[in-house]
């Protein structure tokens, strides 16, 4: 009969003694750890994130427990499967084991009832389920490789540790079951025990005790570790979930311009200027790299890599924490170290697109475009470092209301002979506002763009109206360039000469525009029903108030819009469309819905030259092109402006770029 793991004395100390010294050191070092970085996160600035509680738990559930976005990798989501399971299932029996040694005897509840067979015997098949999993990750790093995968140390050692937690323990159970100490069925344990057959009592006695230790001496190894390394996630993860943004994904935080003193720091300058739940993505991130998988800078060479640029923000905050944490009365949160350029490059901050692709893809909510247009704020605001191109197009915001720096005055000239009322002159007789933007109101190909949906309204009898020279830009790429000023200053305009005409339902044929207008000028108390010009038209057709009954024979490839698709979650409409044209064939690119990937030019990468790696556009349409066509149709007239010049820039002079707008207006026969 097997004796209990902790009997026995060493140096003429009780075995228990020892464990509760084991014990007492291995849990007193993680809660001083997580203390410590407990601590640092309270350092950040506050951010409310204790709303909407069943709104969070049930993300927790679907997305932290349930996996979900794990499996948009189905061979990494597979082996995550089995090892976040089988852990969680093992962990029930590594914490009786504690207790065990603890307290000598005591055992699991119910352990000898049906229910504790049960447990014991899924536990061991969940044992071997974590080594397959684990083996599967050994041959995606060694055999597989994805670019997108960060090597390091640290990952191998977690492979290590807890294929000895699952080792240790069926070898623990195999000597009990070769001593006839085990009267649950453990079908892998028995093959394990197969391993001592013939082995003297004594000999189990010495395997079962050094296995039991050796499993608990890695488990108190492997918890103090984990807050040190890119496995932090284990202790976070679920936090981070339940604490992410419920907000609209498009919306960017509002700065408040009001209230500013000498104190007022404008965006981040220092590890400290982050919010804690910004510190918390940092403790959070896994370096699976799947936020650099399709990430627009990453393929085409550029600095950023978001899971790159995290790290290096996460290290300095580590490397910091003993002087956060010093003294209260001398440098408690008072960080020493500009991020930039100490940190990160300024070429890393200026490259992003804001496509959002890295938040898409991160399986724990991680956020990455709020962190650097907060350092793109700081930079523009309080240092007045930004690319020249930028004020350029500053200038034109400022002065005439829009990038191109064209007069105001010209905004309406493309609705000549349209019979489009400015708002001004409709005394409130109309249904939509159709707000421009920019593009439509100057770009040629834009003009036409806006041409084509007022025709269509007009055709399905929708009253419309314009607000001509009193628009300006809503703004949209003056806040991702980090200018909050002119963003708020150019929203508010708008929301005064809007609110001003009772308007309260708006039209636009711009992701950029529809989603500033939507879900970032309520902060200024602009409340309006806002619809891309694809949403009300598809209502149209569906309703039959716009036939479309002539051929448009076109072969074309669709390609999504950041801003439209993977940022509002429009997917549906523009295909809907494109479906109903008569004679239109219609095909998905490579990358297409949420997968799809950005033309470059958000973030006001627009107004902003492509002087590192390879072009964007370039790369985009190359993906686009491998679907058999050279035809791109968008939804978008910065996607139109960046693909058609794509197309030139290459030589495929034929090949063309259309709106999905301007084809319903050439199949278009009124009811």
């Amino acid at each position: 009969m097997l004796e209990h793991a902790v009997a026995g004395s060493f140096l003429g100390i009780p075995g228990v003694v020892w464990f509760w010294i084991a014990t007492v050191v291995g849990v007193g070092g993680v809660v001083y750890s997580l203390s410590r970085r407990f601590q640092v996160l309270r350092l950040g600035r506050a951010e409310n994130r204790f709303d909407r509680v069943g709104e969070r738990l049930k993300r927790v559930l679907v997305y932290a427990i349930g996996q979900k976005k794990m499996f948009d990798d189905p061979f990494a989501g597979l082996y995550h499967l089995l090892i976040f399971y089988g852990f969680l299932v093992v962990s029930l029996r590594t914490v009786a084991m504690v207790l065990e040694g603890l307290f000598g005897g005591w055992e699991l509840p119910l352990l000898h009832t049906a229910v504790g067979h049960a447990y014991l015997f899924s536990k061991d098949l969940f044992e071997l389920a974590v080594i397959v999993g684990l083996a599967l990750a050994v041959y995606r790093r060694l055999v597989q490789r994805p670019s997108r995968v960060v090597q390091s140390f640290g990952a191998w050692q977690v492979i290590v540790l807890i294929g000895m937690l699952m080792v240790t323990d069926l070898g623990s159970e195999g000597a009990r079951i070769a001593a006839g100490m085990e009267a649950s069925f453990l079908p892998v344990s028995t093959v394990v025990a197969g391993l001592f057959s013939g082995s003297s009592t004594a000999a189990l006695q010495g395997w079962y005790t050094g296995l039991w230790w050796l499993h608990l001496a890695t488990l108190y190894y492997f918890a103090n570790e984990l807050p040190y390394s890119k496995h932090f996630h284990v202790y976070t993860s679920l936090f981070n979930v339940y604490f992410t943004k419920l907000e609209p994904a498009g919306k960017l935080p509002t700065m408040d311009l009001e209230n500013i003193d000498e104190s007022t720091r404008f965006g981040v300058s220092t590890v400290t200027d982050f919010t804690w739940k910004q510190m918390l993505d940092m403790y959070t991130c896994t370096e699976c790299g799947r936020c650099r998988e399709l990430c627009p800078t990453t393929l085409t060479d550029k600095p950023l890599q978001p899971v790159l640029y995290l790290k290096a923000v996460r290290d300095q905050l580590y490397r910091e924490q003993k002087s956060l944490l010093a003294d209260p009365d001398t440098k408690q949160g008072a960080s020493s170290t500009e991020l930039i350029p100490a940190v990160v490059d300024p070429e890393v901050v200026w490259a992003c697109t804001t496509c959002r692709w890295c938040e898409r893809a991160c399986p724990l909510d991680i956020s990455y475009v709020d962190k650097l247009v907060e350092q793109r704020r700081q930079l523009v605001l309080e240092k007045a470092e930004f690319p020249d191109e930028a004020q350029v197009a500053f200038r034109g915001f400022e002065v005439n209301g829009n990038p191109w720096q064209l007069p105001g005055e010209q905004r309406a000239d493309w609705a000549q002979d349209l019979g489009v009322p400015l708002a001004a002159e409709a005394d409130g007789d109309f249904e939509y506002l159709f707000f421009v933007g920019s593009p439509g109101s100057y770009d040629d190909n834009g003009k036409r763009v806006s041409v084509a949906l007022v025709k269509i309204l007009q055709a399905a009898g929708v009253k419309i109206a314009i607000l001509g020279p009193e628009e300006v830009s809503s703004g949209d790429a003056a806040r991702r360039l980090g200018n909050e000023y002119l963003f708020q200053a150019l929203a508010q305009q708008n929301v005064a000469t809007l609110n001003g005409y009772g308007v309260k339902k708006i039209v636009t044929n711009c992701p950029h525009v529809f989603n500033t207008l939507k879900h970032e000028y309520p902060d200024f108390g602009g409340h309006y029903e806002v619809v891309h010009g694809t949403q009300l038209v598809a209502e149209l057709v569906r309703s039959g108030r716009v036939k479309l009954f002539n051929r448009v024979d076109l072969d074309l490839v669709y390609h999504d819009p950041c801003y439209l698709g993977r940022t509002n979650g429009e997917f549906e409409a523009p295909r809907f469309l494109l479906r109903a044209i008569p004679g239109l064939r219609y095909r998905e690119g490579e990358l297409h819905h949420e997968r799809s990937m950005c033309c470059g030019a958000g973030g006001g990468r627009m107004w902003l030259e492509e002087k590192l790696g390879t072009r964007i556009n370039q790369t985009r349409y190359a993906q686009l092109k491998k679907s058999g066509t050279s035809d791109v149709a968008v939804s978008c007239p910065y996607c139109f402006a960046m693909l058609s010049d794509a197309q030139r820039e290459v030589g495929d002079e034929e090949a063309k770029t259309y709106d999905v707008l301007e084809l319903v207006a050439r199949a278009m026969k009124t009811a």
